[in-house]
C-alpha cells in the first residue's frame, strides 16, 4: 500500500478514535460536570452567532477553547443547512471536543460547490470560543467526506448527551404509541420537559436549524402501512429503544437530500412507515415515510409540531426503518 495511503488511513483511524474518546468523556462527565462542579462557570458565548470568525482555524489546535456550538449559516439561500441540537458546550468539556474537532478536520477532503456527491450534502457551520476570547469556525458538509460527518457527529452527539445531563433523570417508560388511522405526523407527538429546545427561533423557514428531538432517542414506535394516499392500511406495529432508536434519529439528520422533489411512479405495492420518535422526558415528533412515492420524508418539526416536508430519503434510513423490527 503507498505510504500516503497508510498516512490517510491512520489519520481516518485517528479521528474515529477521537470521536470515541468524545463520546466517552461526554457519558461520564456531563451530568456530574453539570451537577456537582464547584469552580466558577467558564465564559459562555454571546447570544448571537458572529457574521465571521475573527481568528484563523488554526487556531483551534493551539489555544484551549472556552465554549463550542453549531450556528447556522450565514449565507440565505443555504437550504442544504442541517439540523442540530441547539447550545454550547463549556468548560473542561469544550476543550476535549474542541481538540477532538480539531484532529479530526485535519487533511480533510475539499469539496467545491454544486461538486457530485455519494452523500446528500448537508451544510453545517461550528463556532470556537478561544481562551483569548476570539471567534474561530469550522465549516462542512457530510456529504462530503467520512472527516465532515465525524467532525458534526461529534458536537452534535456531545450537545444531545450534555442536554440529556440538564434534563435530569429518565421518565418511566412510556408505553407504545397508538399508530394513528391515518398516515400522518399530527397525531402523536408529546411535549415533555425538553420540548422548549424545540422552539423555533429562524426569522424563515427555509433557515430553521430546529432539530428532529432535542435529546437522544430512548424509543422509536414503529406503524407500518400498507396502500396509497388516504387509503392505507396498518400492517404492522413495533418498538425498537437505544440504540436502534438513535440510529434513526441521527440517520433522519443526514440520510435526506434536503428539500429534493420527485416525480416517480407510484408503487402502491410498497411499506410505509410512521415512526415516533422519544426522549427519556417523554417529548415524541413524528417521521412519515412514503415508499409509495420515492421515499418522500416528512416530519413534526418544532414546538409546537408542525408538519414539515424533509425531502427524499436515502436507502441507507430506509433500511434502518424497516430493518428495525429485527
Amino acid at each position: 500500500m503507498p505510504q500516503d495511503a497508510v498516512r490517510r488511513r491512520r489519520r481516518g483511524a485517528a479521528a474515529l478514535a477521537a470521536l470515541t474518546a468524545v463520546l466517552a468523556v461526554a457519558g461520564t462527565f456531563a451530568v456530574p460536570r453539570l451537577l456537582t462542579d464547584d469552580a466558577p462557570p467558564a465564559p459562555g458565548p454571546d447570544a448571537a452567532c458572529v457574521e465571521s470568525p475573527d481568528a484563523p482555524v488554526e487556531q483551534i489546535g493551539e489555544q484551549a477553547a472556552t465554549w463550542v456550538r453549531f450556528c447556522p449559516l450565514a449565507e440565505e439561500g443555504a437550504t442544504q443547512r442541517l439540523r442540530h441540537p441547539q447550545g454550547a458546550v463549556t468548560g473542561d468539556l469544550a476543550t476535549t471536543v474542541a481538540a477532538g474537532l480539531w484532529e479530526a478536520q485535519v487533511e480533510r477532503p475539499v469539496c467545491m460547490p454544486d461538486e457530485p456527491t455519494r452523500r446528500p450534502t448537508g451544510l453545517f457551520r461550528i463556532e470556537v470560543g478561544l481562551a483569548d476570547g476570539r471567534v474561530a469556525e469550522l465549516a462542512g458538509d457530510t456529504g462530503c467526506s467520512t472527516r465532515d460527518e465525524v467532525l458534526f457527529r461529534q458536537l452534535e452527539t456531545t450537545l444531545l448527551m450534555d442536554a440529556a445531563g440538564v434534563a435530569g433523570p429518565a421518565q418511566p417508560s412510556s408505553a407504545p404509541v397508538t399508530c394513528p388511522a391515518r398516515f400522518t405526523t399530527t397525531a402523536t407527538n408529546a411535549d415533555g420537559e425538553s420540548s422548549e429546545l424545540l422552539v423555533e427561533t429562524a426569522d424563515a423557514p427555509w433557515r430553521s436549524t430546529v432539530p428532529l428531538l432535542p435529546l437522544p432517542a430512548a424509543a422509536a414506535d414503529v406503524c407500518a402501512y400498507r396502500g396509497v394516499g388516504a387509503r392505507r392500511d396498518l400492517v404492522g406495529q413495533w418498538r425498537v429503544t437505544a440504540p436502534a432508536a438513535e440510529s434513526v434519529r441521527s440517520a433522519a439528520t443526514t440520510e435526506v437530500r434536503r428539500g429534493a422533489m420527485t416525480d416517480c411512479p407510484l408503487d402502491p405495492t410498497a411499506t410505509s412507515y410512521v415512526v415516533v420518535l422519544t426522549d427519556v422526558t417523554g417529548t415524541a415528533r413524528t417521521l412519515a415515510l412514503d415508499l409509495t412515492v420515492c421515499a418522500t420524508l416528512q416530519a413534526a418539526v418544532g414546538a409546537p409540531a408542525v408538519d414539515t416536508y424533509l425531502g427524499l430519503a436515502t436507502p441507507t434510513l430506509v433500511r434502518l426503518v424497516a430493518g428495525s423490527r429485527g
